[in-house]
């Protein structure tokens, strides 16, 4: 954007105090976070908090802050809506969209976080995600002194991956794994590319992840500065080709399972988890390509 960091910040804000239904807004992310490594890359993250919600959920208003060369929207964080926005110089903004009502319980019941085995479970989730999210470092925009009260309650807290949550993810890997398999055998080579990508690859990284943080390191989701937290032999695990022919989607799948089955493997050893048997689909695969994998 013309005029740098310190424009866009002052659009922002003249903009955000603008806006009666906005409570608060909240800067997030690597660019407040003290030690996160912030660049010239690295985006800009809020949180707005609305009583009106549906007001952004198509993502329009961002035509209204400057110069937008792009806007969309999806759901993100369980059931919060998520607009991403690019402007002028590839300045990209994201902007999580929370209803003012649950945040403000939320953040009030932190006040007394000595009755936390009594939150429902929405709210006690809800808490659990504020503190991932806004635990490790936040910017107040607008709201004042009163939001300022409420967020310095927030401390950070990391969300461990439940044993039912792993089980899920292995479950969804094995299954996508099969179903991919499948479109290969099929001759559907780009429907099978882009399951390599969007689902095993994805849910091998979100495994490494968590293998990463048991050892102590600083990971991120989505592959996120992953070169600098995966080991080197994770890095060649995951350094999948996947053009849309048969030969190399038949190596992606043994690769991606392989890098799979250690991860997963890896994490269930250091929580103490029984793993659970898929050597039938490893059986199946190696059948379904004899000599290929």
């Amino acid at each position: 954007m013309s005029g740098g960091e310190a424009a866009w910040a002052s659009s922002l804000s003249d903009w955000a105090h603008a806006q009666a239904d906005i409570r608060a807004l909240v800067q997030i992310g690597s660019r407040v976070q003290e030690g996160a490594g912030a660049d010239s890359w690295s985006d800009y993250d809020y949180q707005l908090i609305t009583s009106r919600p549906g007001s952004y959920r198509d993502g329009s208003f961002s035509a209204k802050l400057g110069p937008c060369w792009a806007y969309g929207s999806r759901m993100a964080f369980g059931n919060a809506l998520k607009v991403t926005a690019v402007f002028d110089g590839a300045l990209e903004a994201d902007f999580v969209v929370l209803r003012h009502i649950e945040v403000l319980i939320a953040v009030t019941a932190l006040r007394w976080p000595q009755t936390a085995r009594l939150w429902p479970r929405a709210l006690a989730r809800g808490v659990a995600d504020l503190r991932g999210v806004v635990g490790s470092g936040w910017r107040m925009i607008k709201g004042g002194a009163v939001w300022e009260r409420r967020y310095s309650r927030i401390s950070y807290a990391s969300n461990p991956l439940s044993e039912d949550e792993y089980r899920q993810w292995c479950g969804e890997f094995w299954s996508q794994l099969v179903w991919v398999a499948k479109k290969v055998g099929r001759g559907e080579y780009r429907a099978a590319q882009r399951g390599v990508h969007q689902d095993l690859v994805e849910n091998a990284l979100r495994m490494l992840e968590q293998e990463a943080l048991l050892e102590g390191l600083k990971a991120f989701p989505r592959g996120r500065r992953a070169e600098l937290w995966l080991s080197p032999e994770q890095l060649t695990a995951t350094d999948v080709s996947s053009r849309p022919e048969r030969a190399a989607l038949v190596v992606a799948l043994g690769q991606i399972a392989d890098a799979f089955t250690k991860s997963s493997a890896a994490v269930a050893g250091k929580r103490g988890w029984r793993i659970r048997d898929y050597t039938g689909i490893r059986s199946w695969l190696t059948g379904l390509f004899a000599g290929e994998v």
